[in-house]
Order: C-alpha cells, then sequence, then structure tokens
C-alpha cells in the first residue's frame, strides 16, 4: 500500500501550483518530492500502477486531478480515509485533522494556510510527513473498526460513486461564452434601471439589510416578522415576498426591491465567477463532495451548480459543443415516492402504482374539493405535498408555500390543507411517530442502504433541539435514500456512456445531466432511463420498493 498526498498553493488545479508530493511506502519509510523532482515521481508512479500498487488517500479525488493536469498520469483511488470516514459515521467532520485528533487521540499539526502555500517554509515538510502518516493510520483504524454493513457503504456506494464524480468533474459543463456575456449586460441595464428607481423612493445602499430595515420598519413602520440572531429586525428576501404579497403600504416598494436583488444578485453571484472558472478550456469543472451533507446528499462548489436558478436564461447558458447535445433525466416526485413506500401509505401506492398516477393533481383534488382542476391548481398542490410530507406545521406552511412557490396561502387556508392532507394520506402521520420512536430506540436513523445518522438531540430537554431531531429522523432516510439513487445511477452510467462518447456533466439532487453526440441520443436516452429507473446496486443491497421509480427525460439546452 501507498499512501500520496499533495501540497499545492491552492485549490483550483487550474490556476495553482503543486509544491510537495509525499509518498509513504507500506514500510512507512516516507519520500517527499519538491518541484524539480517531479519528473522522477511521474515516472515512478506509472510504473506503481502498472504493477497494481494499492493507493491510499485522504480525498483522493483532489490530489489524483491535480497530478492529472499537471503531471499527466492518473492515479487510481484504492482506499480514501474520507470515504470511509463517512461511511463509519456520516455526520461527523471527515478532513483528516478533525478524524485523527478524534479516532487516533493525536494533537492538531496544523501549520496555518499561509505556511502551507510557501514552499521554503520549514514547517511545510514535517506537516507533509504527518499527514501521510495519519491517513495511513486512519486507514488501518477503519478497516479494523468498522462493521461489514459499513464495509458495504464503502465499497459498493461511496467509493465507486466518489470514482464516477472524478470523471465528471474531469470533463466539466461547457460554458456559452457569447451568450454570458449577452446575458450580464442585459441584466447589469436592468439592475441599473431598478436601482435608479429604487433610489428615487430612498436614497440609500440599497445593497445594506441595515439600511433597507430602516425603512422598513422605521420610515413605513411595517411589522416585524422576525429578527436576525442579534435581535435586529430582518430584512431578507422571504420576509420581503411576504411584505411585498400583503396589503401593505410597502408591498410595491419590496416587490421592486426583490425585483432588483433578483437581477444584482445574479450580477454579483454568478456571471463573473462562470466567466473566470471556464477561462481555461471553455468548460466549468465544479467540486463535487459525496461527504459533507449530513443526509448524505452530493453538494457542489467552485462554483456551485447545484443552486443555478431555474431560470431559462441562466440555465441555457450551459451548452453542449457544436455537434452534441445536453439530455437531462429527473426523477419524478422522488422523495414523495420514496416517503410514500417508507409510510407504506396505501393511497400514495396505489396513486403511484396507476397507469397516469399523478399525487399532485390527487392532492389539488382534496384541496380545491373539485375532481377536474387546472394546471395552476395541480402547481398549487406541489407545496402541499412537499411540504406537509414531513410534518411541517401549518404555521411554517405559509412562509414555505410563498418563497419555495411563490404560492401565496392565508394560515386558515394551510390550517385546512393540512388536515385534508392527512385525511388523504393518514399512514404518513403514523410513520412520522414510529421514525421518532426508532431514533429514540436507537440514538438515529438507518436508511434504506444501511447508512446511519446519530441524532444525539432526539434526547435533549431543548424542546427546539429535540425537535429539529425528530425532523430528521423523518426526512434523512427519504433524502439519503434519494440520493444514493442517483450515486448508485452515475457510478453504472459512467462506462456504457463512454463506449457512446456520452458523459455525465452535472448532477442536481435528484437530476443527472449528460452531454452526448446527437448521433447516439436514442441510445443514451434509453440507457439512461434503464439505469436510473432500477439501478443494479438495488439489487447488492437488497433494495426494493413498492412504488415505480421514474425518470423523466429530456433533450435539449438545460433549464428548458
Amino acid at each position: 500500500m501507498m499512501t500520496i498526498d499533495i501540497e499545492s498553493t491552492g485549490l483550483n488545479r487550474f490556476k495553482d501550483e503543486i509544491i510537495l508530493i509525499g509518498v509513504e511506502r507500506e514500510d512507512k519509510k516516507q519520500k517527499i518530492y519538491t518541484p524539480d523532482k517531479f519528473y522522477q515521481f511521474v515516472g515512478e508512479a506509472k510504473e506503481w500502477k502498472a504493477s497494481g500498487e494499492h493507493f491510499n488517500w485522504q480525498n483522493g479525488k483532489f490530489d489524483t486531478l491535480f497530478i492529472d493536469h499537471k503531471l499527466k498520469v492518473r492515479l487510481p483511488i484504492n482506499d480514501d480515509t474520507l470515504l470511509l470516514g463517512t461511511a463509519y459515521a456520516l455526520a461527523d467532520e471527515h478532513n483528516l485533522k478533525k478524524m485523527a485528533m478524534n479516532y487516533l487521540g493525536v494533537p492538531n499539526w496544523e501549520i496555518g494556510t499561509a505556511k502551507k502555500k510557501n514552499p521554503n517554509s520549514p514547517e511545510l515538510i514535517p506537516y507533509l510527513r504527518k499527514d501521510l502518516r495519519y491517513t495511513r493510520e486512519l486507514r488501518d483504524y477503519f478497516y479494523d473498526e468498522m462493521t461489514p454493513e459499513q464495509m458495504k457503504i464503502y465499497r459498493e456506494l461511496l467509493r465507486p460513486a466518489y470514482r464516477a464524480y472524478r470523471t465528471i468533474e474531469s470533463h466539466g459543463i461547457f460554458l456559452d461564452q457569447n451568450g454570458l456575456d449577452a446575458v450580464a449586460a442585459r441584466y447589469k441595464i436592468e439592475a441599473e434601471r431598478l436601482l435608479k428607481r429604487l433610489k428615487a423612493e430612498y436614497d440609500i445602499n440599497w445593497n445594506a439589510p441595515g439600511q433597507v430595515a430602516d425603512i422598513l420598519y422605521n420610515k413605513l413602520g411595517l411589522p416585524v416578522l422576525k429578527r436576525t440572531e442579534k435581535g435586529a429586525p430582518s430584512a431578507t428576501a422571504p420576509i420581503l415576498r411576504r411584505f411585498a404579497t400583503s396589503e401593505n403600504i410597502g408591498s410595491s416598494l419590496c416587490a421592486l426591491l426583490l425585483e432588483y436583488k433578483d437581477y444584482y444578485g445574479a450580477i454579483s453571484k454568478f456571471f463573473g465567477a462562470w466567466k473566470d472558472y471556464s477561462k481555461t478550456d471553455g468548460r466549468i469543472h465544479p467540486h463535487f463532495n459525496l461527504t459533507n451533507v449530513v443526509t448524505g446528499r452530493t453538494s457542489c462548489s467552485d462554483p456551485n451548480l447545484q443552486q443555478v436558478p431555474r431560470r431559462k436564461e441562466l440555465r441555457t447558458l450551459f451548452v453542449a459543443p457544436k455537434g452534441r447535445v445536453l439530455i437531462e433525466a429527473d426523477y419524478s416526485q422522488l422523495e414523495l415516492r420514496i416517503a410514500a413506500d417508507y409510510a407504506n401509505e396505501r393511497t400514495m401506492i396505489k396513486i403511484y402504482n396507476s397507469t397516469d398516477g399523478d399525487i399532485h393533481m390527487e392532492t389539488g383534488r382534496i384541496i380545491t374539493g373539485r375532481k377536474e382542476i387546472t394546471k395552476e391548481e395541480r402547481s398549487r398542490a406541489k407545496p402541499v405535498n412537499f411540504g406537509f410530507l414531513y410534518g411541517m406545521g401549518y404555521k411554517g406552511f405559509v412562509d414555505y408555500a410563498l418563497n419555495s412557490y411563490g404560492v401565496k396561502v392565508t394560515e386558515s387556508e394551510a390550517k385546512k390543507f393540512r388536515e385534508l392532507y392527512f385525511l388523504k394520506y393518514p399512514r404518513l402521520l403514523k410513520w412520522h411517530e414510529e421514525q421518532e420512536e426508532l431514533c429514540k430506540q436507537q440514538g438515529g436513523v438507518y436508511t434504506r442502504f444501511g447508512r446511519f445518522r446519530a441524532l444525539p438531540d432526539i434526547y435533549s430537554k431543548d424542546h427546539k433541539l429535540q425537535s429539529g431531531a425528530k425532523r430528521r429522523a423523518i426526512n434523512t432516510p427519504v433524502q439519503s435514500t434519494g440520493s444514493d439513487l442517483i450515486l448508485l445511477s452515475v457510478t453504472e452510467l459512467e462506462k456504457p456512456l463512454k463506449e457512446l462518447d456520452a458523459f455525465v456533466v452535472v448532477t442536481v439532487h435528484d437530476s443527472i445531466l449528460v452531454e452526448a453526440p446527437e448521433k447516439n441520443v436514442e441510445a443514451v436516452v434509453r440507457l439512461i432511463k434503464a439505469v436510473m429507473e432500477n439501478p443494479k446496486g438495488l439489487q447488492t443491497f437488497g433494495v426494493t420498493f413498492r412504488v415505480p421509480i421514474i425518470a423523466d427525460i429530456k433533450v435539449g439546452p438545460w433549464g428548458c
């Protein structure tokens, strides 16, 4: 076994440089390569790889992509303590220092970012040597301590998915540079126009929450709906939406401010970053993390493409090169289907097993009291399904429906909707009670694939903390199971997609975005649908569902 770790000047392999590469062999002897010896490392690494050497890492996706880009050698990830730690304890921190301190009982050896970036720092090599040593010791610790079930999660789910996401990050997604410039210019004009109108009302800094709050509460006399942690009246977007849809005197001003924030937010958060990240090859190569979300979901950063707003002019900036197309595969109502299965909610199961089963349509009927409903009324049922699924109260639902779906409801309507919802789907409430009891018995909850999330706050005497644990005991199994379906699908798709000259470019929670040549679209669509609806990994883990898992597929620009 060989443990490898790198030190670099930063986290961007396209801009930053490798400073040192450290290697520890099975005999625990270490070798540190400096930049002038990198050629030696490449030659040896190719020989190690050819000989079937076992490579051990901490966050190997980052290191191997960096080495591949700089030194043109792609090394295997045979073991990774980041993934081992995640399989061992889902909700714990999985960075090297934290795990070594927690599991090995060693003191923190952190030296600070400035020293790590300085090739001449006398502390850098001793620091790297400890990184190597404790990565190897953690690997041994986990192999000794992990149960067969945890090892299965690591070997059959996390590790293969991690390798597949390395391929996703390597490919990246193509960005329409001309389109970006045009949209950015238009957004700038709109933001300036709206800001001018706001300034005509009150000449303040409309990007300063404190100054906005002063206008709302002191000048306009609006009621304080929520306060910040420091006790100041809140002026966040959800609060502004409440005011904008009310009959208050400041409704038009708040609506104007929200519109300005939409344009200004895109300018400040997206356009510049996307341009910068795509400079090297016209593609954005985001970082996907499989280990830092306690429900098991993936997260995305540098930049976060999982939070691109569902606005056509923004999502369609991500395109495929000439002769190729994007294919978006989205699981249909995945969380609702999984929750119906967990709860054994017979009405929901019956709906999903019918030929044209549409739970939004059915819920729309119960909240309107009519058999025939409009498309808009069906849309109003979506927050009802997704909000009350996990036991949300009717007061919280008012804000949720408005902020997540733009649906305005009164408290009395929300209360009525909640009552009707659980009359229609009564097993959900019973399932909530069962999950709470399970959580108390086990100290946490298991997911369908055997992951365990510890929830010690279930025993707290603090009502708020205990309530939070109860909610997590309900939503974690559902969200984690859905995420694991995506991981299994991405893993299984990698090789057959490659044979069709196609590849995954992004995943966004319940959806997968694939780039493929135009000539292979039909074959790729068939493949994606077959895999996503019944990944082989289900058999590996012995997972079955009482309802069909359906993937809806669209061909063309993202967001259309």
